[in-house]
């Protein structure tokens, strides 16, 4: 039976007995590749037990049911399914909010997606050769190793402003102060950011 060129779901042939078992088979296969989204793209087991839809980019030497199938992407349907990737194919990796493409080869990173969050601090005075931290910042998808950025919201006078994940998911803010000086600073709302190593 021939297939279409581009995501290899069977054609109905004519006078083809059962239709809807070719048709609904095409239906899945649309289901879990077009806005692909998976759960994961550091596997190379399958997991035990998968609910239906549930989608994998195949890791390096695959074992199981995924078998010979390194870079391909597996969906659960009753039994896995799985489709081999062309160049230019973009997925979402919900494990650690990446956003990746396949060169033909392997899949890497297209872009570096950025994560934000935002807190209410108020530092208070700063004596000249001290410093402060920030209560933790729960941010979603952080990870150590990852780059964090600052901003703070009024003029900081001199005083050094800092952000780093300090655990899973979760930033601080620490402020440095070498002005010379006492500096007091207000509350106010800060932004942070982190970006995916």
């Amino acid at each position: 039976m021939s297939t279409t060129p581009n995501l290899a779901m069977s054609y109905i042939a004519a006078s083809q007995a059962q239709k809807e078992v070719t048709h609904n088979d095409a239906l899945n296969d649309l289901d879990f590749v077009a806005q692909l989204s998976a759960l994961d793209h550091t596997l190379a087991t399958p997991p035990g037990s998968p609910a239906t839809g549930d989608t994998y980019i195949i890791a390096a030497s695959p074992t199981g049911a995924w078998t010979g199938a390194a870079n391909g992407v597996a969906a659960y349907y009753s039994g896995w399914k799985i489709k081999t990737p062309v160049a230019g194919w973009t997925a979402w990796a919900r494990n650690d909010s990446r956003l990746l493409y396949y060169t033909g080869s392997t899949w890497s990173l297209l872009a570096t997606p950025c994560l934000d969050a935002t807190t209410t601090w108020n530092p208070g005075a700063i004596t000249t050769g001290t410093g402060s931290t920030s209560s933790a910042i729960t941010l979603t998808g952080a990870a150590l190793g990852d780059f964090a950025l600052v901003t703070a919201p009024y003029d900081l006078q001199g005083i050094d402003a800092t952000a780093y994940v300090s655990a899973a998911n979760t930033v601080k803010i620490r402020l440095n102060n070498l002005s010379g000086g006492t500096v007091t600073l207000a509350s106010g709302t800060w932004r942070v950011r982190v970006m995916k190593a």
